[in-house]
């Protein structure tokens, strides 16, 4: 069935059902043609189109309709009852509110007065909340990876001293070589410390790659 014949029979606009379609309430067969994306809906596709349209009015969210539509007889019942919660505090607000007329304040502040008394106790709404801390994934990433690099440069620095000392004991010449600090250390940063760093690199970049970060 075509988008035309979809949105008649469903009592939806195009864009409503593209909505859906893009929320995963239902999934239509698709074609990729012509460099475009073409959805088939079938007579349950659009049934389905219609049953959300009809719950969307009633006032549930998406995410409680793509919950029963998961799992009927286990969400629904929680479903319903706080979509009921929620009419019933707005039916509270409004007994509470509808006695008090702009008319009886001057500005701003005088109405906010004459509400106060029929609001006390009452939360913020979620939406006056500071929203969660962002999270710079990027610069995450950037300081795992380089955690892991120290890290591995670290285990290489201890590794080449174990090796060092070990070839020190048995050849000579390379005891008197090793005395000098600078073929010490140019040694280490000329083999060991770019085989470490590449491989910490590769270890953090993996790391971040299977493990998401959760603030």
């Amino acid at each position: 069935m075509k988008m035309k014949e979809v949105c008649a029979a469903a009592g939806l606009t195009e864009r409503a059902v593209r909505f859906y379609v893009q929320e995963q309430l239902v999934s239509p067969q698709s074609q990729r043609r012509g460099g475009r994306t073409w959805l088939d809906f079938s007579e349950a596709d659009v049934e389905r189109l219609h049953a959300i349209g009809t719950l969307r009015k009633a006032g549930f969210t998406i995410d409680e309709i793509r919950s029963m539509g998961r799992d009927f007889q286990n969400n629904a019942p929680a479903v319903a009852f706080a979509l009921r919660r929620r009419l019933q505090e707005a039916i509270d607000a409004y007994e509470r509110l509808r006695h008090i007329d702009t008319a009886q304040a001057e500005d701003l502040e005088g109405y906010a007065a004459l509400l106060e008394r029929e609001v006390r106790g009452q939360p913020l709404p979620d939406s006056d909340r500071p929203a969660a801390r962002h999270v710079d994934l990027d610069a995450w990433h950037d300081r795992v990876e380089w955690l892991l690099m120290l890290g591995s440069a670290f285990l290489f620095w201890r590794l080449y001293n174990n090796i060092v000392d070990l070839l020190s004991d048995r050849f000579a010449l390379l005891s008197i070589a090793f005395w000098n600090p600078l073929v010490y250390f140019l040694l280490f940063a000329v083999l060991p410390l770019p085989i470490a760093l590449v491989l910490g690199s590769w270890a953090g970049k993996w790391l971040c790659r299977h493990f998401a970060y959760v603030p």
